[in-house]
């Protein structure tokens, strides 16, 4: 399996504290068969903080930590990309970092509220030949009141990464609701564990999670969303998605949570 999302590196973000949280993480990944990780700290903690430079030289020697343990997995460079007006910028100029240097950038809409200026800068980072992998829309506002948002990316090409945990009820059931939705939609296309620490709610252990979705789509689908399609990603090429099927009843997720 590979884990696109992870806040693994250590003393950057809310993640990993210390190397031996990286570690520790890295080992739980490896025994659950997870081979490779992503890691993806926040992009402001970044250029606010440290630099890119700093990362890839932090990523190197964490995997000289894992390989002296005799963990077998590999932390590749990514970023979580916040949603804002310096994001194309930023990408154009390499302090927003894409995913293992491929095409692909994992991008975070605001949690809350829809600024006016979502689609544009998703459209001006489209037309750098970047593909937008949208992070964990099913905990995102906008696509909370209105998954047939999420459809119309989709269908732009976009891509779309759900946490493992949603799938499972680790962000409570209404998101559980709405991730099993998405899963049976086609508007999932990538299962990642948005990990934190090596233990609880926000583990990278993925099989459990895996599990409850091949329950609802199979487990050759459920499967492509840990191994197939983030190993395309990684590799710099094509995924082509299954068309997305529409909800005659999509319109009743534009009411408030407290109307589920």
């Amino acid at each position: 399996m590979y884990d696109l999302h992870a806040h693994i590196l250590p003393g950057v973000d809310d993640g990993a504290k210390l190397p031996e949280d990286t570690v520790a993480m890295a080992r739980a990944a490896a025994d659950s068969g997870t081979l490779a990780i992503l890691a993806t700290p926040h992009r402001r903690d970044i250029t606010e903080n440290h630099s890119v430079l700093y990362v890839h030289d932090l990523l190197a020697e964490m995997n000289g930590l894992l390989r002296r343990d005799g963990i077998d997995l590999e932390l590749l460079p990514g970023m979580e990309n916040h949603l804002d007006l310096d994001l194309p910028g930023e990408l154009s100029n390499g302090r927003a970092m894409r995913m293992n240097g491929s095409r692909y950038a994992l991008v975070e809409l605001p949690f809350f509220g829809s600024p006016n200026y979502v689609e544009d800068v998703l459209y001006q980072v489209q037309l750098q030949g970047v593909t937008p992998v949208l992070a964990h829309p099913e905990r995102i506002e906008a696509f909370q009141r209105d998954p047939d948002l999420l459809e119309s990316f989709v269908e732009r090409g976009m891509l779309s990464q759900v946490t493992a945990g949603s799938v499972v009820g680790r962000f409570g059931s209404k998101v559980r609701r709405l991730t099993h939705s998405l899963l049976r939609r086609r508007l999932v296309h990538v299962l990642s564990s948005d990990t934190h620490s090596p233990r609880g709610p926000r583990s990278p252990v993925l099989p459990p999670c895996l599990e409850a979705a091949a329950a609802i789509v199979g487990e050759e689908r459920a499967r492509a969303m840990v191994v197939d399609t983030p190993k395309a990603i990684l590799d710099d090429l094509l995924v082509e998605v299954e068309t997305p099927i529409r909800d005659g009843g999509a319109r009743r997720w534009w009411r408030p949570w407290g109307g589920f």
